[in-house]
């Protein structure tokens, strides 16, 4: 079976760099999967959940990142994102408090950060995509 390159990139360091067999990305107008193969592209990103496939489909990883912006190519995904987590890290209750602190406050930081709370909310609670 074929494998694609794949680069996760925070402004930090690497988080991920392997061979893998899909990504699922969420880009700006929509979750898009990346296979090898894939046509050149380049895409913004919205918060939301990264998932990264073995060759035989199966679950390796999954991020949440907060945005960015992705760029593939036959042989390769690079995403370069704005901030990431792993899921399997992320806790719900302290996301729900943040989310509850964050609806008291009405500017325009806190109205983004509500959303990339939210995003995360779903993310955490989606299972969507945990098996192809």
């Amino acid at each position: 079976m074929a494998t694609i390159s794949f680069d996760l990139v925070s402004p930090e360091h690497l988080i991920f760099n392997e061979e893998v067999g899909m990504i699922i990305v969420p880009g700006k107008d929509g979750d898009f999967g990346v296979l090898p193969g894939h046509s050149k592209l380049m895409s913004s990103l919205r918060p939301g959940r990264i998932m990264v496939y073995s060759e035989d489909k199966n679950l390796l990883k999954s991020f949440f990142v907060s945005g960015g912006f992705a760029e593939v190519n036959p042989e390769k995904c690079i995403i370069l994102a704005e901030s990431v987590d792993d899921i399997s890290v992320l806790d719900k209750s302290i996301i729900q408090k943040s989310i509850e602190d964050l609806e008291k406050l009405d500017d325009s930081k806190s109205k983004e950060q509500l959303l990339i709370a939210n995003a995360k909310l779903d993310a955490v609670n989606s299972i969507i995509y945990n098996k192809i």
